[in-house]
């Protein structure tokens, strides 16, 4: 395995990447942005198209691992992948977050069998300084509280895409038959966490012939109906939000109050989330 590490000057995220790698013994090479400019940038221009810019700049660090081409960015990313190959691309994504805060980590989508690696990763992140953000919809309650017990995140999201029968299409996974009994527990979890949102996620979802749609607000009503029924709680307060982006060739979702209608029939605390999601 040969490792080349592009960092910027005192970046907390690199330096959790780098702190494992020597950590753990992995050799590696390293340009830093103060002292090798042209060669971290050349690197960025010549893979512009695997990498990405947030809001503020090129997201550090970039990874090279040179012998298969394996292009990263990004602490979670990076840390996953040196954990567990690609087992959990599914679960780690990039982060929307910045200023000591990441995301793009979603406890429902772990895989079986990844668990462990995916709380050592959660683990690496807050123990090196990062403020976690972990998302979860309702399933994998156990490993929720497995995180949650160990006050490895800063804030948790529990996202509603919709109803049970469209969580194939909206999330990739089937909502099973322990889904309610699940959800429950995952609501009792995030409700008791000092930093916690429990939403409607409006997101597009895939049809079977791969065509993309919003779900509809009868839609969401009925997903407001299966979390009051798992919880047994209909005073539950629950937000409403959308996507910040739509997908290119879709409408973005501007207006949220036949969403809020359906779901007040429910769960009569239903507010719309204004601002970013």
């Amino acid at each position: 395995m040969n490792i080349i590490l592009y960092k910027a000057p005192n970046c907390l995220r690199c330096n959790i990447v780098k702190s494992y790698l020597e950590a753990n013994g992995i050799p590696y090479g390293k340009f830093d942005l103060a002292d090798d400019k042209d060669i971290v940038n050349r690197f960025y221009r010549d893979n512009r198209a695997r990498l990405y810019r947030n809001p503020e700049g090129v997201e550090f660090p970039m990874f090279h691992e040179t012998e298969g081409d394996v292009i990263l960015q990004g602490t979670g990313v990076v840390l996953a992948w040196l954990l567990a190959g690609g087992a959990l691309d599914a679960c780690v994504t990039r982060s929307d977050l910045l200023h000591g805060w990441i995301s793009g980590l979603y406890v429902s989508q772990c895989p079986d069998g990844q668990e462990d690696k995916f709380i050592e990763l959660i683990r690496l992140l807050s123990g090196g300084g990062l403020q976690v953000c972990l998302q979860s919809d309702g399933r994998r309650a156990d490993l929720l509280e497995k995180i949650l017990s160990e006050r490895l995140a800063a804030r948790v999201i529990l996202n509603i895409p919709g109803p049970a029968a469209l969580y194939p299409q909206a999330v990739g996974g089937e909502a099973g038959a322990e889904f309610a009994a699940d959800l429950k527990k995952s609501v009792e979890l995030v409700k008791a966490h000092p930093d916690h949102v429990i939403r409607i996620w409006l997101t597009p979802i895939r049809e079977a012939d791969g065509s993309l749609r919003w779900i509809t607000p009868a839609e969401a009503g009925e997903a407001a109906k299966m979390v009051a029924d798992a919880c047994g709680d209909m005073m539950l307060p629950i937000g409403i939000q959308s996507c910040a982006e739509a997908p290119k060739g879709m409408e973005a979702l501007d207006n949220l109050l036949p969403y809020r209608s359906k779901v007040r029939n429910f769960l009569p605390k239903a507010e719309i989330i204004k601002g970013e999601a």
